[in-house]
């Protein structure tokens, strides 16, 4: 179903592949070792350098050893180093204002233009999301909803939306579900779950302290924990039973944040459809009867 990246490109290709790349960097950039995050930085701050390098100068370069850089590369998910400096160099090329799919915005910009920047921003940030789903996990987190005894969504801040928007949805499931946006209250409901049921917890950074208090109590209670976030190295993450990451870049003007909140929203999308296909004898009634009773609010209006 997802599958992996092959280097053969368009050139609207090469930009997607780019930004991706990048945006694996950045999601896994805090698990990575102290000398790997030289050669992370190294890269992130100058891909068209590091992607003319040989595996000795990069080495030199970041004071590593090259076996450092071969664990690093794997790490990233490239076959070899050769594989790693080819993504680097269509990196190079997609941030290079005249040839780049995903120009940064600007102040001189007409509307359209603005406009059309940051649905491609959007789909980007989806592109790179969808890259990095792996359908083992995806099954792992399916099998972990339809056979919990009580389903709860957690996010706060920003990634309140997102919990909210997946409460709504999973609402119309034969699941038993619970989300409510007060943090002292979904903490309350953190402390009443039990090993039988599971929870979906969202945050793009992973560390916000009042999310990863509520992820303690689920952790200390045995409750199975789905993880939303864009940085797998967090405390937030390593938590988890199951981890997705929603994976974007930052561009002036707009947090990275804005634009991981449509991945989360596509990740719950995706969770949704998965188990209402998985358990539809059991969510087809309950489908039903929830838009008949919608429809006919909206003929009595």
């Amino acid at each position: 179903m997802f599958t992996k990246v092959k280097f053969v490109f368009s050139r609207k290709g090469a930009a997607i592949i780019a930004r991706s790349t990048i945006g694996k960097i950045r999601g896994t950039y805090d698990q990575l070792s102290r000398t790997e995050k030289k050669v992370a930085q190294l890269a992130l701050d100058n891909p068209a350098v590091v992607s003319e390098m040989t595996i000795k100068e990069l080495a030199a370069a970041s004071n590593v050893s090259t076996a450092t850089i071969s664990r690093f590369v794997k790490r990233m998910d490239y076959a070899n180093y050769r594989e790693f400096t080819m993504a680097l160099a269509h990196t190079a090329a997609a941030m290079t204002p005249q040839q780049s799919s995903f120009p940064e915005l600007a102040e001189g910009d007409s509307l359209a233009t603005i406009a059309n920047k940051t649905f491609r921003f959007s789909v980007n940030s989806l592109r790179a999301t969808n890259d990095a789903l792996n359908e083992d996990d995806l099954a792992r987190a399916v099998l972990k909803i339809i056979n919990a005894k009580t389903l709860a969504f957690f996010g706060l801040g920003g990634s309140s939306i997102a919990a909210l928007d997946g409460y709504h949805k999973f609402l119309r499931t034969s699941l038993n579900v619970v989300y409510h946006p007060d943090y002292d209250i979904q903490l309350m409901q953190a402390a009443k779950m039990t090993a039988d049921d599971c929870a979906i917890v969202i945050s793009h950074s992973g560390r916000n302290h009042e999310t990863l208090q509520i992820v303690r109590e689920l952790t200390r209670n045995g409750v199975a924990i789905i993880v939303i976030t864009s940085y797998s190295g967090s405390e937030l993450a390593q938590a988890a039973a199951v981890t997705f990451l929603s994976l974007t870049d930052e561009v002036k003007y707009r947090s990275e944040g804005m634009y991981s909140l449509i991945s989360q929203l596509t990740i719950l999308d995706s969770l949704f459809m998965m188990t209402v296909l998985r358990i539809s004898s059991r969510t087809q009634p309950v489908l039903t009867r929830v838009r008949d009773v919608i429809e006919h609010t909206r003929d009595e209006s």
